[in-house]
């Protein structure tokens, strides 16, 4: 896409955003538009939201602001819930969610977070890291390396989703309430846990170790991750040929030359995700998951190195079936 083209793409988007939060009932302020700078071939500054198209990252500024006690948020604004947030930010959500729309990112597309933990949080999965500077030294961490539970326990490394706030009579929801990366399940977040436990809203923790002092500065960094459907990839041999399902080769994005890496997922016709998997330099690996389409989970497989290891299977009722003898 060349600069041109580039650049009016970017403030359709904006103004698309803009008349989502325009409503002429109840006349909700709406948030300004944003100035919108290209500082680099290929990267956009929106506000204090720095984008990266090409590597699909996003950055904006952060200050450390508790290490102790409960909270429910990462990152919130000034006007979110700063006494239960890890972090405080000057960025505006709004340029935020452009930012994001600009790199494909359409969140839930609609569809609010289920009320039961046991289902998935409808969006699109992004790793976020923590950079700071320790003396002169440059320091990074993914976020959830500084989150445990109320009993001590970690919190296994893994994505957050964006599932995009929400627009209600008019008014953009995390602009409004500040709320940029959840912890407990909130529909106005941009961000949400999608982990076990996200219903609690007395579980999470700072985990103080390693992390930077309380006032001081970082950067935090969204990496969207890539997603594609099942019938966009293809499996090749070592010399490129396509080959069959059970022949060895690694799975690629048609018209990719390097190894997919990313998920790849499945839908109902009614919106709910069918089917989740994960692909590691074109193997498959992690865990791949089904739902029936009401949400209940039906199907759970562990893979590695492209062969399952293990799977528990769920019934329409939610009660897990046993393996056969």
């Amino acid at each position: 896409m060349n600069q041109t083209r580039f650049t009016t793409v970017l403030l359709a988007l904006a103004g698309a955003l803009q008349a989502q939060v325009d409503c002429p009932f109840g006349k909700p302020e709406p948030p300004p538009k944003p100035d919108i700078k290209e500082v680099a071939p290929g990267i956009f500054q929106v506000g204090t939201v720095r984008m990266e198209k090409k590597t699909a990252r996003i950055s904006l500024p952060v200050t450390i602001n508790m290490n102790e006690g409960p909270m429910e948020y990462l990152v919130v604004t000034g006007k979110g819930k700063t006494h239960e947030s890890l972090l405080v930010t000057t960025a505006e959500p709004f340029h935020l969610q452009v930012a994001m729309l600009l790199l494909n990112c359409k969140g839930s597309d609609g569809h609010l977070i289920p009320e039961d933990a046991a289902k998935p949080v409808p969006g699109e999965p992004v790793d976020i890291e923590l950079h700071w500077r320790e003396g002169n030294k440059n320091r990074m961490s993914r976020i959830e390396k500084f989150i445990q539970r109320a009993d001590g326990k970690s919190v296994k490394e893994g994505s957050f989703i964006f599932n995009g706030s929400r627009v209600f009579d008019g008014t953009f929801l995390a602009q409004r309430d500040g709320s940029i990366v959840s912890l407990i399940t909130d529909n106005a977040a941009q961000f949400n846990n999608p982990r076990t436990g996200r219903d609690n809203d007395d579980l999470w923790r700072p985990q103080p170790k390693g992390f930077p002092p309380l006032d001081s500065n970082g950067t935090l960094v969204i990496r969207v991750t890539p997603t594609a459907k099942q019938g966009d990839l293809e499996k090749r041999d070592s010399k490129g040929k396509i080959v069959g399902l059970r022949d060895k080769g690694r799975w690629h994005k048609r018209g990719a030359t390097a190894p997919f890496s990313g998920r790849v997922v499945a839908y109902y016709k009614n919106g709910q995700m069918e089917s989740k998997r994960y692909y590691d330099k074109g193997v498959q690996a992690g865990i791949e998951t089904h739902w029936y389409d009401t949400g209940q989970k039906r199907w759970e497989m562990n893979y590695k190195d492209g062969r399952m290891i293990s799977m528990r299977a769920w019934d329409v009722d939610g009660n897990e079936q046993k393996k056969q003898p």
